[in-house]
């Protein structure tokens, strides 16, 4: 009961007006008063003191769920907050021990309160977020001592570059820093001076805007390394300058994954030779967002090399993408294109070189004449190649009437159009007379709109050795006749076992995963998507005897969500968009 309940019972009882009774009864008041609030004290200071000497496992798995429910509790520094304004030391134990909190200061002033909470939390606090109003809080953070919990810090900073520095140096445990950085052209972001502050750090991302200067020089060890940082971000797209991280680079030795604007032939040469257990390399221009990886695996391989390249955009300089490929040909596993040129004609002379390793090839719907003769080679040179995906429908006439025809491939991905498209669906009846010999497991279908009855997509249903369908949309999935598809999937594809459903954009509608249900054989349905409705949440009621339903998405209604977790125990999800400023 709260205390404010005692007084609503005081208020209303009721006293009899005798004149002993008007002398006594403020006194009586405070009295009731007094008692009601120590009883309340010691009642509100026994359950804090209970929870306190709980084992954790216990807070974590029954009393924390039932107060945030599901999701990443969001805490605003300058707002009210119940459950960490209720008594510190409930709010320093459930802090201290569960890493889910994100705490973000956005542009208003702390009240005396919340500056006294901030004193009791910040030492305990894991994961912050300052945009460029919320920078106005540092000051306030420089109070409470050092910050030994934060690990994970994104700011942006706007200006002097002072106040990340200062809130650096009382943060020495951050593994992850995410930076943006503008309007600043007349002093430079030293990036080696945030380095230096961050001892443990693992993961840099990093946005430098237009206008806004990057200092690379070195000015105090001139060969120091930073060896724990193996994942590093950048933004800068200035190719006039587009070499300006390399200095930062070859710093980092155990480097595994690297995301930047293409640099020069000499740029990419320094970081073959300075960064020998890189693994992921993304070159783009203009810039290409990548998926957020929060769990950075730090595999050791016997063979140093590249096991993943992308090239997104971009001209490049003539034997550029030559000398990638040749120097990593033994280790390269996955290829990936989204536009660009390279030049074919580096690639005539080379007939005898072979990508062994290469078992993944996937290429956008941007792409130009050279650019497809490039991958072409690239299949011609792949012996053991496995899964080719593409959403251009003009790529595959001349690919899949030859080199792809008889290829043994276990995965492909297709992109189905609205006009007639006989060269899919000759590849489809192909492996429908293969049956059981057939390799092909897993196919990935790209549509706008299905249009006809007699499109390749109606084929699928008859691939009986098919263990996962993928259907993507960009425009959502409404279309009257997917609803026709789909019963003809559950009533084909004896041997599906998993569903995987990509869409941009919310679904409309959900009346055409009801047949699903009636399959016998599947055990994963895979939603990734911006936004699930309610009714799409409903719908996936009717699957309970499934393994795993996996839902990847931006969560607006943890409500809706955590109702269907209650009825549905194989219901797990991921938060695609973590919150932001």
């Amino acid at each position: 009961m709260q205390f404010s309940s005692f007084l609503h019972i005081l208020s209303n009882t009721s006293t009899r007006f005798q004149p002993y009774a008007l002398l006594t009864r403020h006194r009586r008041f405070q009295m009731r008063t007094a008692q009601c609030t120590r009883i309340y004290n010691s009642v509100q200071e026994a359950c804090w003191y209970f929870v306190r000497d709980l084992p954790w496992e216990i807070v974590k798995c029954y009393i924390v769920p039932r107060i945030f429910g599901e999701g990443r509790p969001i805490v605003y520094l300058q707002q009210p907050c119940s459950y960490l304004d209720m008594y510190s030391t409930w709010s320093k134990r459930i802090i201290s021990a569960d890493d889910r909190f994100h705490f973000i200061g956005v542009g208003q002033s702390l009240s005396d309160h919340h500056r006294m909470r901030l004193m009791t939390i910040a030492p305990l606090i894991k994961s912050l977020a300052l945009s460029i109003s919320g920078v106005q809080h540092i000051p306030q953070l420089l109070k409470c001592g050092k910050l030994l919990s934060l690990t994970k810090l994104k700011i942006h900073v706007n200006g002097t570059q002072e106040a990340l520095l200062q809130l650096l140096e009382i943060t020495p445990n951050l593994t992850h820093l995410d930076i943006k950085y503008d309007d600043n052209e007349h002093t430079p972001l030293s990036l080696f001076d945030v380095l230096d502050r961050c001892p443990r750090l693992i993961r840099l991302d990093f946005v430098c805007y237009p206008g806004s200067i990057i200092d690379t020089t070195y000015n105090s060890e001139r060969d120091r390394i930073y060896g724990n940082i193996t994942h590093l971000r950048t933004r800068y797209e200035n190719l006039d300058n587009r070499d300006i991280f390399v200095p930062l680079i070859q710093r980092l030795p155990n480097l595994r994954l690297l995301a930047l604007i293409y640099p020069s032939s000499t740029g990419m040469t320094t970081i073959d030779q300075r960064c020998p257990k890189l693994q992921q390399l993304l070159l783009s221009y203009p810039y290409v967002p990548i998926a957020i990886v929060d769990d950075i695996k730090e595999e050791e391989y016997e063979t140093p090399g590249l096991r993943f390249l992308s090239l997104a955009g971009g001209t490049y300089e003539e034997d550029y993408v030559t000398d990638i490929m040749i120097r990593h040909k033994a280790t390269l596993e996955s290829l990936e294109l989204k536009g660009g040129q390279i030049p074919i004609k580096d690639f005539i002379d080379l007939q005898n070189v072979e990508l062994k390793q290469l078992k993944s090839l996937s290429f956008g719907d941007e792409s130009r004449h050279g650019l497809l003769e490039f991958i072409e080679w690239v299949v011609q040179h792949a012996p053991n190649l496995e899964s080719v995906e593409t959403v251009d429908p003009k790529a595959w006439p001349r690919m899949l009437n030859g080199i792809l025809r008889y290829r043994p491939l276990k995965r492909i991905g297709l992109y189905c159009a609205s006009y007639h498209q006989p060269e899919e669906y000759a590849f489809i009846q192909h492996h429908i007379q293969l049956g059981a010999e057939s390799h092909l497991q897993s196919l990935q279908c790209t549509f706008r709109h299905i249009r006809k009855h007699d499109s390749w997509i109606f084929l699928i249903p008859k691939l009986t050795q098919l263990k996962t369908l993928e259907l993507s949309s960009r425009s959502g999935f409404y279309m009257s006749t997917l609803d026709t598809f789909i019963k003809a999937v559950s009533e084909g594809c004896i041997g599906l076992e998993r569903l995987i459903v990509k869409s941009r954009v919310c679904f409309s509608s959900s009346e055409w995963i009801h047949d699903l249900s009636k399959h016998r054989n599947l055990q994963e349905i895979i939603v990734d998507t911006a936004h699930i409705p309610d009714h799409f949440l409903t719908a996936l009621e009717a699957f309970p005897h499934l393994k795993l339903i996996h839902l990847k998405y931006d969560v607006k209604n943890w409500d809706s969500l955590a109702k269907l977790k209650d009825k549905m125990p194989n219901v797990v999800y991921t938060e695609k968009y973590y919150p932001t400023f």
